[in-house]
């Protein structure tokens, strides 16, 4: 009897704290439930306004992205501008230069061309030959079409020696007979070279504007394209038709421009 009385009251104690645990455990269900609950909401709004502030300003941020373009094409624009009127400048500037450098050009030929004609009017070889390109020397052509195979070119230093030079030489050919020109440089001086007074009685002086004036081809500017001409013009007399042109041409060498050839056109019949 004893121990059947004790193992009753052992399992109305088991049974007992069976029940109060289960009781705890169902209180706790529902303690936590709730709370659950009212963090969930709270973390969604969070999220919603996050993403809400995060599309205002990546709408900020294009706002400016287009301000910045706007004013980048108004830098363009300005800058493109700027470009133009600095071209237009140096342009102005080169053309400047060009026009100064050409006066003074024409300036230091003119003084050469004129020492070489008056040079030429006292048989003064020396002064020609002073003259003279250091590499080329001199191409003397006995009318204004110029034959680079034919007409003959003549060092410094031979052109200073014309006065005592007997040597005959072929200048080229006759136009009308076509025979070859044989002289001596003081021949072929006083026919083909001095045959009027080109110091004295030029009517035109000409500085790089040549014409054609006669029945040959004036080819001098394509014979020497890098030249520069002063021609000295005599009209014909009365009653004649012995117009003369004595073209002289000019080119640059290291800074100085050097007499190149020399050049007669003339009336021909």
């Amino acid at each position: 009897m004893v121990t059947t009385s004790r193992m009753k009251s052992l399992s109305l104690v088991i049974l007992t704290s069976i029940l109060l645990l289960l009781g705890a455990c169902s209180n706790e269900n529902n303690d936590t439930s709730p709370a659950d609950n009212t963090k969930e909401p709270e973390h969604n709004n969070t999220g919603e306004e996050t993403l809400k502030e995060k599309e205002e300003k990546l709408q900020e941020i294009t706002a400016e992205i287009k301000e910045k373009e706007t004013q980048l094409k108004e830098v363009n624009n300005e800058l493109e501008a700027k470009r133009k009127e600095l071209a237009a400048i140096e342009k102005d500037i080169e053309e400047r230069e060009a026009n100064e450098n050409g006066q003074s050009d024409e300036v230091e030929i003119k003084e050469k061309a004129d020492s070489v004609v008056i040079g030429l009017e006292n048989e003064d070889f020396g002064t020609v030959a002073a003259h003279a390109h250091p590499e080329k020397g001199v191409r003397f052509s006995p009318y204004g079409y110029v034959d680079t195979e034919k007409h003959l070119q003549f060092t410094k230093g031979e052109i200073r020696g014309f006065s005592e030079d007997n040597t005959k030489y072929t200048w080229g050919t006759q136009d009308g007979s076509g025979h070859q020109i044989e002289l001596t440089p003081k021949e072929y001086y006083e026919e083909y070279i001095y045959i009027r007074d080109f110091s004295r009685f030029a009517q035109e002086i000409n500085y790089n504007n040549l014409e054609q004036r006669g029945n040959i081809i004036l080819n001098v500017e394509e014979v020497y394209p890098d030249a520069k001409f002063m021609e000295y013009y005599v009209s014909a007399e009365e009653d004649s038709l012995n117009w003369a042109s004595l073209i002289l041409a000019f080119e640059k060498h290291e800074e100085e421009w050097y007499l190149v050839g020399i050049i007669v056109d003339r009336w021909t019949i």
